[in-house]
């Protein structure tokens, strides 16, 4: 259940795109917004991210897994869907808040193209059917829909006293949330090596030299298996209450194909003047968020928007 709602939640934040208002046939029209006509290629592009995010998350198990009724398919669908039309939406409001692109912009989002193009294979960029051209102005579109965010909440002041109120209720366990380890790691392919490695680790062998041994992840070799992250992530990472000391040692972790073995290098507490700044910039973050939202969802009360639903029910997965 923890894991379902972290991959829900993180389903809220897929990265975001907008397209091109070229003309469309109504056959290839998946919806309009504000009477702007959105294609279906350029729905699948939202689709082939939001697939491939959930892919990250959970895994090819995820697609057989049920959300309160809805397979995940529905959900990365309407999502997909959902997402598209908040951009939509946001990006008319640009000229409003004055936000534009620099050429810096603009290069960055043509080399977040070429990347997304790059990690297509060619069946999927067919399927997509978009434009080496559509796909930079979507990634230039992405870059506006952030600036238009920060530009409706420069001007919001958080409460201090609603603030401080926050971080007394939620100090301690934030507090172990934002524990931070400096961990080294090994991850091998089966049971029988991990166990070699946790003995050989237990039995006070130099990690580095048990590393270049056993270390079977190419990029975990570049890092050198050490890695310093806070407690929530290696909880979402190892699905697990990841509370160890300082010089323990795990026993092998299985985790998607692989077993991985932990030594704790380094374990430390945030006091209070440190865990305020980390959770002022937390709960500032959501705030701003709460109120660019609220913004939102006045602007899609206020513009008609209709899908399409004979194209809608032709929309299948990409592989």
């Amino acid at each position: 259940m923890k894991k379902l709602k972290f991959i829900l939640a993180v389903l809220l934040c897929f990265s975001l795109f907008v397209g091109c208002s070229k003309q469309i046939d109504r056959e290839d029209m998946i919806a309009t917004v504000g009477g702007k006509a959105i294609s279906k290629s350029e729905y699948m592009l939202y689709l082939y991210e939001a697939t491939r995010d959930f892919n990250e998350i959970g895994g090819n198990d995820i697609w057989e897994t049920d959300f309160d009724g809805q397979s995940a398919e529905d959900v990365v669908k309407e999502r997909a869907f959902t997402t598209m039309l908040h951009i939509k939406v946001t990006a008319d409001k640009a000229s409003r808040y004055k936000v534009s692109l620099s050429e810096e912009d603009k290069a960055v989002a043509q080399m977040r193209g070429e990347a997304e193009l790059a990690s297509m294979t060619e069946e999927q960029k067919n399927i997509v059917s978009l434009s080496e051209e559509d796909v930079y102005k979507i990634m230039e579109d992405t870059l506006l829909y952030q600036k238009v965010i920060e530009a409706v909440t420069k001007d919001y002041h958080v409460s201090e006293a609603d603030f401080n109120a926050y971080f007394e209720q939620n100090k301690e366990i934030q507090r172990k949330a934002y524990t931070e380890y400096t961990i080294s790691a090994i991850s091998v392919t089966d049971q029988q090596a991990a166990q070699e490695v946790f003995q050989r680790f237990t039995e006070g062998e130099d990690f580095q030299t048990l590393f270049q041994t056993y270390e079977t992840n190419p990029q975990q070799k570049q890092t050198g298996g050490v890695v310093t992250t806070y407690k929530s992530r290696l909880d979402s990472s190892f699905d697990r209450d990841f509370d160890f000391e300082e010089g323990e040692i795990t026993e092998p972790i299985s985790i998607e194909g692989c077993y991985v073995v932990i030594r704790i290098d380094k374990k430390s507490i945030p006091d209070d003047t440190a865990l305020k700044e980390l959770m002022r910039s937390e709960y500032t973050s959501s705030i701003k968020q709460q109120a660019f939202t609220d913004e939102l969802n006045q602007w899609l009360a206020d513009i008609e928007i209709e899908r399409n639903e004979a194209v809608w029910n032709t929309i299948e997965m990409i592989p």
